[in-house]
């Protein structure tokens, strides 16, 4: 008798509103704690790969880079540089150097003068002309 007793009770105190609410909110709480982890643990997983693809450019940068170091540290390279910038030449070579030549200050550039002979004509017009007529 008191063994069923006690079970009444327990029923009656375990579907009670209030532990019943205390229940609800109890699992609620627990569910917006493991949906928070989850969705950390999906952003640090997109994280880590991006910083993977980062970590993957940087050293294939880094070979590159090493390869070009080992490029410019050859002899070969060392003297066609100095060849280049510092007009080095070897015993019996000659050096020719030729200048630049400049334009004359007199001289009119090509499209002023196709510009000089289209003034008064409208843009239009002057591109039909262009593709269109057999003549210039």
């Amino acid at each position: 008798m008191r063994n069923q007793h006690q079970k009444q009770f327990l029923r009656r105190v375990l579907t009670s509103r209030g532990v019943i609410v205390f229940e609800v909110l109890v699992i609620i709480f627990l569910l917006i704690g493991t949906t928070k982890e989850v969705i950390r643990r999906i952003s640090l997983r997109q994280e880590i790969s991006i910083l993977e693809k980062q970590i993957a450019e940087l050293e294939s940068q880094n070979r590159s880079l090493g390869e070009y170091v080992a490029s410019i540290n050859t002899e070969s390279f060392q003297e066609k540089e100095a060849r280049k910038r510092l007009n080095f030449q070897k015993p019996g070579e000659s050096l020719l150097i030729i200048p630049e030549t400049k334009t004359l200050s007199n001289e009119v550039p090509d499209n002023t003068i196709l510009n000089t002979t289209a003034k008064g004509k409208s843009n239009p017009i002057r591109w039909w002309q262009y593709f269109f007529s057999s003549s210039t």
